[in-house]
């Protein structure tokens, strides 16, 4: 048997290489597979956002040396540095006016020069395509600063100087790759957790509030989170979105389904019971409730809500036959509980695996397979209670309604013509209330 898991051998990897590998900045190796986080660019994501891209590098690299320090940090690096080799130059403008040269032209013929550009076509072939062709400075012309300033430079006049009588070239380090956010310059400090150490979101609210600590942020410079903070908090507000869409569309179809407001009632308000299951399930677990756990929640409300249904659907036939609310509760509310039994036990038993033992790399899933399994025990357990209850706190207020408001008695509206395979061909008798057959409800 493997006595390391994935995690040990790619930090083991990334260790050697960055030790071995001569002129390594930056390798970070992370696990494919089943993960919510994949479009992140690490779970711990930091950045420092302002105007100069030297006291950024500054700031990275100290906040860097923060996270490397940080117990449960791993991977830890900068998203970029400054070191690229560049060369800048900065144009005389009194000079350069005296030739009647701008900067802009200074640029533009210094950069075709050393980068190229392609010629203009001057003879097209029919049917064929073109040839282009680029024209720059030999490979020995642009070799080095020397050869920088050497750089010839026509005035508009037809004179040509050469590029240092003009300006000054200066060697620089150049950022590898210049990020911004909400068009402010940022450096980023990214990193990985491991799940014997602290979550994702505290280790970077440790790292960000002792980097806001130990350095001296000056005026214009901040420190974010990013990574999974802000990736949980949108996703979050997105589900919470579907839910609340969910149960409105659900609703609504319950409505047209059962042909009035109040019915339907008595079915949603079984779904809050099923939060009991979750969050004990969660808490037995030592999980926390994440955007695994909503997507869950919307899952296990639709089954929740089929449980429900099943139930008022039967008492709601029974009561179309004229038997009093009271004895089709008690008649209906047995013949259910074997189906709404069946399907919770093979959901429950789908979803122990991922509960309980989930491979590498669905371990990510593992509190969907809590949040239904804990939710699904509880839900079911209690809707069986509840949904009886309820639909006579309904059916009460219904009648007080229609008493205090209309001035009439009101009674369950009985159906004048039954169809041929609804009508009550059989009765058996359960206690003191007829029970009806499945053939009395076209094979159900």
């Amino acid at each position: 048997d493997r006595t390391r898991n994935i995690w040990t051998v790619m930090d083991a990897v990334q260790s050697e290489a960055m030790a071995t590998i001569p002129g390594i900045r930056r390798l970070q190796i992370k696990e494919m597979g089943s993960d919510v986080m994949a479009t992140a660019a690490a779970p711990v994501h930091l950045i420092i956002s302002g105007p100069d891209l030297g006291i950024l590098d500054q700031l990275g690299k100290k906040t860097l040396d923060i996270a490397n320090k940080s117990p449960g940090m791993v991977q830890a690096g900068t998203t970029w540095t400054l070191g690229l080799p560049d060369y800048e130059v900065k144009v005389d403008a009194a000079r350069a006016q005296e030739l009647g040269l701008s900067p802009e032209e200074i640029s533009q013929q210094a950069y075709y020069a050393l980068r190229g550009g392609l010629t203009n076509e001057f003879y097209r072939l029919p049917n064929l395509r073109q040839n282009t062709i680029m024209v720059r400075y030999s490979e020995d012309q642009r070799a080095s600063e020397q050869d920088l300033g050497q750089l010839i430079l026509t005035t508009p006049a037809g004179a040509q100087v050469p590029l240092k009588s003009v300006a000054t070239v200066e060697r620089r380090n150049a950022p590898t790759v210049i990020e911004h956010d909400g068009l402010r310059r940022i450096i980023g400090v990214a990193g990985f957790y491991r799940k014997w150490g602290p979550p994702s979101m505290d280790l970077g609210m440790n790292v960000m509030m002792k980097a806001m600590t130990d350095l001296n942020f000056p005026p214009g410079y901040n420190i974010e989170m990013r990574g999974d903070m802000t990736q949980m908090m949108d996703s979050f507000r997105r589900l919470l979105t579907g839910l609340v869409l969910a149960l409105i569309f659900m609703y609504l179809v319950l409505v047209a389904q059962f042909k009035g407001f109040l019915q339907p009632l008595q079915m949603i308000a079984s779904l809050p019971l099923e939060l009991a299951g979750v969050f004990f399930a969660l808490w037995l677990a030592h999980q926390a409730f994440s955007t695994v756990s909503i997507m869950a929640v919307i899952v296990l409300s639709g089954m929740d809500i089929t449980t429900a249904i099943l139930m008022i659907d039967m008492i709601a036939r029974y009561r179309d036959r004229g038997i009093p609310r009271d004895e089709a509760i008690a008649e209906a509310c047995p013949q259910r509980l074997r189906p709404i039994l069946m399907t919770s036990i093979i959901s429950i038993i789908v979803m122990l695996p991922v509960a309980l033992a989930p491979k590498t790399g669905l371990d990510a899933y593992q509190p969907l397979g809590t949040t239904i399994l804990g939710g699904l025990i509880v839900g079911t357990f209690l809707s069986l209670f509840d949904i009886p209850i309820m639909h006579t706190v309904i059916d009460d207020l219904t009648r007080w309604m229609n008493k205090t408001f209309l001035g009439r008695d009101w009674h369950w509206p009985i159906p004048e013509n039954l169809e041929e395979h609804d009508a009550p061909l059989t009765i058996t008798r359960t206690g003191t209330a007829p029970a009806l057959t499945a053939g009395d409800f076209g094979g159900e």
